[in-house]
């Protein structure tokens, strides 16, 4: 396991300490079982779930932990996360942040937001909780939050949940573009007002919003 571990690590680096040790304290195989460990520690996404319009992977890890260092994450940070996914990314999150810290994470679909509840529940995380829902409400019991992450790409920017955002926190938000890459933008809240600070291609799935959408299994 190491190897695969290291020769990825590799791959992903310069990283800062605080995701290199997250990387290795919630080891990416243990996110999806269904999957041989060279599988797991392949620099590419890995499908979770296909159903129609809905579908889930578990991102490219280097492209995660690339992510995780430019959100600025220290601890204490509260942080809405949309997409749980396998919930890898928000198990990284949770040891950045440490118990001090929060994550609440959204998924659309139930099936992965049982999948993603049960192993961060084996994992004993205490700290991120995964609601069954629409990521675009965000969360308002939990709000204001210091950062904001994507996992999946959207056309519109949901302003109700950069209202969320505290004055001078970051979102990751990916941005879907018709006959384009997506391009995933580091955004700062200034005087209530987006700025973007940085922007990079990539490819992510795309939202996806149910209508009149509630909170069910794992209500926070």
């Amino acid at each position: 396991m190491e190897q695969f571990q290291d020769l990825l690590l590799k791959r992903s680096l310069p990283l800062s300490e605080q995701v290199v040790e997250a990387y290795y304290r919630y080891p990416r195989h243990l996110f999806v079982p269904e999957y041989t460990l060279q599988e797991a520690y392949e620099d590419t996404p890995l499908l979770l779930y296909k159903n129609g319009n809905f579908v889930s992977t578990i991102s490219q890890p280097s492209f995660v932990m690339r992510i995780l260092d430019m959100m600025q994450l220290a601890p204490g940070h509260k942080v809405f996360e949309l997409g749980a996914g396998s919930g890898w990314n928000t198990a990284l999150i949770s040891y950045i942040v440490g118990p001090e810290g929060k994550v609440i994470s959204s998924e659309i679909i139930p099936a992965v937001a049982d999948r993603a509840r049960g192993i961060l529940d084996q994992m004993r995380i205490t700290n991120a909780k995964v609601f069954t829902g629409d990521g675009f409400e965000g969360y308002e019991p939990e709000a204001p939050f210091d950062r904001v992450i994507f996992t999946a790409g959207s056309f519109e920017m949901p302003q109700k949940l950069f209202a969320q955002l505290k004055e001078d926190g970051l979102m990751v938000f990916v941005k879907k573009q018709e006959k384009k890459n997506d391009m995933l933008q580091l955004i700062k809240k200034t005087q209530g007002q987006m700025q973007v600070l940085n922007s990079i291609p990539c490819s992510f799935v795309t939202v996806n919003r149910s209508l009149g959408s509630h909170l069910q299994d794992g209500t926070l």
